[in-house]
């Protein structure tokens, strides 16, 4: 997946999202954890229409579902071999999708707000109830049938918290309208948020009154997590706690080598900058005390975009980068999984086998495979390839048993618009630039993982 910009920063690192923006912190996290693509120009547009196929694909990366590849040939409209085929394909076996009553499915078209909706509910396993004739008197959109086919999605999503978003708090709804890539990202980040897939917003505390209907409220935070976070509020303003492990501040400036240590605000992410003045071969070991950590790490290019970045990996407690890095800026970013968890950090410089990072990538060739082996604490190794002129191509990535991964980087030079990236394993239409694959372990246990990796 291309262009990830780099984490959750302070300044805005979208120019069209900027730090007013309602749906910033929305965009920038689903940015932060893959979900969802920047633009090779360095722009989000948020006012973009999502289409259907766009939308699909953007729900199954959030859930962490994979189509199966088997699943072909479902609606007579959608494009064999292209990059949704798989995932319209799926979702109409799995009864996601039902497409038209003319039997298209209209992957181009821009989805609805209330198509979404049901998408959502479908893709994350949410029980969708008939509505009753008290819940059919919370709906009190002018503009919305109590009859209509969706009218129970809509309600399952103000009940569990999905709507409202921001900018939708009228008397209407707008049940047809298309759904924006802005919208889309306020309506993934709540469906996460709800499922406890990331912090609780705990500042929004306004309940609910139904006797105004359901439109323009705040969904209300627990009376347990309000007092929780109340709680832990004044133990920080009355200086609680462990001397040792002090509250740490939003962004931290670090060198090389580093060892320390600190208290997460919440479950904010610790944010840390570091200047490279000469390649260096670096390790990082964020742990926690209570819960597990996510880590990543960015090169920052202007403006904060970024094309090359690590994902950490991951074990019990703790998360772990091995990587090649060339001279110039970074930020790594931590993430907790518990609220107010001590943690530990650690980096200092290494030695490596000679392929941990992009500017050690080895080249790839068409129909020539390579087979290599992760093993001991090798995390990841790379390769890059050049494509000169549009190409139906197929990485095919197998592993002897393994549970190393594979994923496709495309750099600025390539012209990737919107939600779409190339994956491994799946065929795609590659433009002319520059692609770099990274191979990830998945676990963080030492053991020897083979795998062969192929342009087809």
């Amino acid at each position: 997946m291309g262009c990830l910009v780099a984490g959750t920063s302070l300044a805005a690192i979208f120019p069209d999202v900027p730090s007013e923006f309602i749906y910033q912190k929305e965009i920038e996290y689903l940015v932060g954890e893959q979900v969802i693509n920047g633009n090779p120009d360095g722009r989000f547009y948020p006012d973009r229409q999502v289409n259907r196929a766009e939308m699909l694909k953007l729900l199954y990366r959030a859930a962490g579902r994979m189509p199966e590849g088997n699943r072909r040939l479902c609606f007579t409209d959608v494009q064999p071999g292209s990059w949704y085929e798989s995932y319209v394909c799926d979702a109409a076996f799995n009864h996601i999708v039902e497409g038209y009553n003319d039997g298209f499915f209209r992957p181009e078209r821009p989805v609805t707000r209330v198509e979404a909706l049901k998408m959502i509910a479908e893709v994350f396993h949410l029980t969708v109830e008939n509505l009753t004739q008290e819940t059919r008197d919370i709906v009190k959109f002018v503009d919305v049938s109590l009859s209509a086919w969706y009218t129970k999605y809509l309600y399952l999503a103000f009940s569990r918290g999905i709507l409202p978003i921001a900018g939708q708090g009228s008397p209407r709804f707008y049940p047809d309208a298309p759904l924006l890539r802005g919208e889309a990202a306020a309506y993934i980040y709540n469906v996460l948020r709800q499922q406890g897939r990331l912090p609780l917003d705990t500042t929004t505390t306004d309940v609910v009154d139904e006797d105004e209907g359901l439109q323009g409220s705040s969904v209300s935070s627990s009376s347990s997590e309000v007092q929780e976070s109340t709680a832990r509020v004044r133990e920080r303003k009355e200086g609680g706690g462990d001397e040792s492990f002090p509250a740490s501040p939003k962004t931290q400036d670090i060198n090389v080598p580093f060892d320390g240590g600190g208290t997460f605000d919440g479950k904010k992410p610790a944010i840390f900058k570091m200047v490279l003045t000469r390649d260096s071969m670096i390790t990082v070991l964020a742990t926690a005390k209570t819960g597990d950590v996510s880590c990543r790490l960015y090169r920052l290019e202007d403006g904060g975009f970024s094309n090359e970045y690590y994902l950490g990996v991951e074990s019990e407690g703790g998360c772990h980068v091995r990587a090649a890095l060339a001279q110039g800026d970074y930020q790594l970013e931590v993430r907790p999984t518990s609220a107010d968890a001590r943690y530990t950090l650690a980096l200092q410089e290494t030695v490596g086998d000679g392929n941990d990072g992009f500017m050690e990538a080895r080249g790839l060739v068409r129909r020539i495979p390579r087979t290599a082996v992760l093993e001991g604490e090798d995390l990841m190794d790379w390769y890059r390839f050049v494509v000169k002129e549009d190409t139906d191509m197929f990485v095919r990535f197998t592993t002897d048993g393994g549970e190393s991964k594979c994923m496709i980087y495309p750099m600025g030079d390539v012209d990737l618009y919107g939600f779409n990236g190339p994956e491994c394993n799946i065929l795609y239409k590659y433009t002319p630039g520059t692609y770099y694959i990274g191979v990830l372990r998945t676990k963080w246990d030492g053991n020897k993982e083979s795998y062969t990796i192929q342009l087809e």
